[in-house]
């Protein structure tokens, strides 16, 4: 019998049961209100209708459930859940209904589809001094309380400035850039790639920041078809030498307006992350100070807009008949996301003050209903923005695995291969340091461990790496009269073990890559030194190499075990003037002696997407494929996808496709091979190649 059934067997026994008047719902919310009245700064209500037109007929199903969710270990399950253990209906009193059972818990007795039901036997812990966790829910209300009596008394100086804040404040949205990715992330260890494709069907994979780690993108492939993420659907496009949709999934969203904003596909499971938003008509009573003394009581009238994300997951064994198997809907603006085999991790992002300066008990986020529980939020410092991070396995995709939240004023996120890590630059006595935080991520449940911080920011989102639950940092420092540049290697715990300072001082770091026990990176100033460090040695990081070369670079991409692809700016070494993108490939087989192989410059070209953003960018080292989006502003505005290959010695073009007709953001272009076929892929067109000589089979454009 599962749970669902289960408890609908409880409510029908206790429709049965004669209830005592002191449990009619009248005396209940009376003994409700009267507490409230007791204790104010608990908020007690019960908020819900739903609960109070059905005690007097399901007491003991209320009891029940809550005794049922006591049976589940929790320690690790960061939805809130009831407390309270099965107690016998004769024995149970009005009283200590009244007195035992929080709003949360009431709230749950009727409970939600999904949520977190597993547990763990691990204690949640701290990370480091950076991340505590709250030691109830009034730990956040204490915090928020304090910023709203900040930002309310600012605007009382600011002279009633606060009326216009709030008859605007429906229009404040979620800021999900508060909590950067480093980028909006790409990049594979393309050694490790070349190793694990052998013998198996070829095809490319998205370009991700940590091997192993799979991260979403608006066009994937399973090597037989072409998914193209479309708005709140996607298309299913057969990857054959001639096209055709064979299948669509259309999101299953709860709300009119949403929008599928991460997309995973892995054998016969899709997963959707959908942006949704919700809005409502809000009211709130004000007062000003009259001039001939006392108050003027006024309502301010607003919009108040929701946003959550949905995880879809479906199933698409049948591509014409997809099948949604399970949703967790969770609170927040979309952020990133990340894969690590069944397990898809959700980060969004939520202002809690404003919803705190309406209701205090609703500035606490929900997964699938439910409050992220007080012992799963960690506390920051300082700052009202939730990252609210959820696990959810494909094999049980209509619940939450593990839900933290941290509060702070906003990090970047950072996933190695065993941990998650995330940071963000402190500025305190003119000089700029990087906080970082590490949480373990077992079983796909996240727990703090340690923090640690450094000097100088992080710059590129490859200059920080985890090898083996150890981390390496590269820098730029600023708080001197001249910039400069530093390694750091940490331990498991955080704790430095090495270091190497006054790295290339006057310049700053562009671009950073990590291999095995060697680090490479770019500086610039007027000149483009590539520096080799030698990390073997934990206690004595060792600068072996540097090359000097014009221009500098943005992205690296390793070439097999002995080669670095840079994709940068080619500069007049006085002027600093920019002359067109460059491709460059380095040798590094011997890091002491380091080597141009050749470079070539893109003449007349201005920008590229794959400079900032390493998911537009194709790098295959196994089969020698290159490819990315190249814009020229010198007549008019110019858009091609250009792809090229490595001979040897030379960058030698293969193909060049006109995009500027096409219409479309530059940055949803896409590069793709599978076996003998090359695709130029936009969520709304998609060009087929031959890849013996480039000719177009087809142009293709989807329902």
């Amino acid at each position: 019998m599962t749970e669902k059934e289960l408890l609908n067997k409880i409510k029908q026994s206790a429709e049965q049961v004669e209830v005592p008047e002191s449990l009619s719902p009248e005396n209940i919310e009376k003994k409700c209100r009267e507490r409230k009245q007791e204790k104010e700064r608990k908020k007690f209500r019960i908020r819900d209708p739903r609960v109070i037109g059905s005690l007097s007929a399901a007491a003991v199903f209320i009891i029940c459930c809550i005794s049922l969710r006591g049976m589940n270990d929790s320690k690790l399950s960061g939805i809130a859940s009831g407390e309270g253990a099965a107690m016998d209906m004769a024995a149970t009193t009005e009283a200590q209904i009244v007195s035992e059972y929080t709003e949360e818990e009431m709230d749950e007795a009727l409970p939600a589809e999904g949520g977190a039901l597993e547990g763990g036997s691990v204690e949640r812990k701290n990370a480091g001094e950076l991340y505590t966790l709250a030691e109830s829910y009034d730990t956040v209300y204490e915090r928020l309380n304090e910023l709203k009596t900040a930002r309310d008394d600012l605007a009382k100086d600011a002279g009633g400035a606060a009326d216009g804040a709030v008859e605007e404040k429906g229009a404040v949205q979620e800021d999900a850039s508060a909590f950067a990715t480093g980028v909006e992330d790409m990049a594979v260890e393309s050694v490790k790639r070349e190793a694990s494709t052998d013998g198996e069907k070829s095809y490319s994979e998205t370009n991700v920041q940590t091997f192993g780690i799979d991260e979403s993108d608006i066009v994937k492939t399973d090597g037989e078809y072409l998914y193209l993420l479309r708005g709140a659907s996607v298309s299913i496009v057969s990857a054959g030498d001639t096209m055709e949709q064979v299948g669509e999934v259309k999101a299953d969203t709860e709300t009119a307006a949403a929008d599928i904003c991460a997309m995973y596909v892995d054998d016969d499971r899709m997963v959707l992350m959908v942006q949704e938003y919700s809005s409502s008509l809000g009211q709130e009573e004000r007062s000003r100070e009259q001039k001939e003394g006392g108050f003027a009581v006024y309502d301010i009238d607003y919009i108040d807009t929701d946003e959550t994300v949905s995880v879809l997951t479906y199933d698409i064994s049948d591509k014409k008949k997809p099948v949604l198997l399970g949703r967790v809907t969770q609170d927040g603006g979309y952020v990133t996301s990340r894969k690590d085999g069944n397990i898809v991790y959700l980060f969004t992002g939520k202002y809690l003050l404003e919803d705190y300066g309406k209701n205090p008990e609703d500035a606490i986020p929900e997964v699938n209903a439910r409050k992220v529980s007080a012992d799963c939020i960690y506390m920051g410092e300082q700052g009202d923005r939730g990252l609210i991070i959820s696990s959810v396995s494909t094999s049980r995709p209509g619940e939450a695995k593990d839900t933290v939240m941290l509060l702070d004023e906003g990090s970047t996120i950072y996933m190695g291969e065993d941990s998650l890590y995330l940071y963000r630059m402190n500025y305190r006595k003119k000089m700029a340091t990087t906080e970082i935080a590490k949480f373990s991520l077992t079983g796909g449940f996240l727990n703090g461990e340690a923090a640690a911080s450094v000097r100088g920011v992080v710059r590129d989102t490859f200059a920080i790496h985890e090898k083996e639950e150890k981390l390496r940092v590269l820098t730029t420092d600023m708080s001197g009269k001249d910039e400069e540049n530093c390694l750091f290697l940490l331990d498991e715990n955080l704790k430095v073990t090495g270091e190497l300072t006054h790295i290339a001082v006057g310049e700053s770091i562009y671009a950073a890559r990590y291999l095995g026990d060697m680090a490479y990176f770019i500086t610039y100033r007027n000149m483009d030194p590539l520096f080799a460090v030698d990390l073997s040695d934990e206690k004595n990081p060792r600068l072996v190499g540097e090359l000097e070369i014009t221009g500098f670079s943005e992205y690296l991409h390793f070439w097999g075990e002995d080669k670095l692809l840079g994709l940068g700016f080619e500069t007049d070494p006085k002027t600093g003037e920019q002359k067109g993108l460059k491709l460059v490939m380095f040798d590094m087989s011997n890091p002491t002696e380091l080597k141009i192989l050749g470079t070539k410059v893109l003449q007349e070209t201005s920008y590229s997407p794959a400079l900032y953003d390493y998911k537009t960018i194709l790098a295959d080292p196994k089969e020698n494929l290159i490819g990315f989006v190249v814009e020229s502003y010198r007549k008019g505005v110019k858009r091609d996808y250009e792809v090229y290959r490595w001979s040897g010695d030379r960058f030698e073009k293969i193909l060049s496709e006109k995009l500027t007709d096409d219409g479309y953001d530059n940055a949803n272009y896409r590069g793709l091979y599978i076996d003998d076929n090359f695709y130029i892929a936009h969520p709304e067109i998609v060009r087929c190649y031959d890849r013996a000589d480039y000719h177009l089979r087809q142009t293709f454009l989807p329902k």
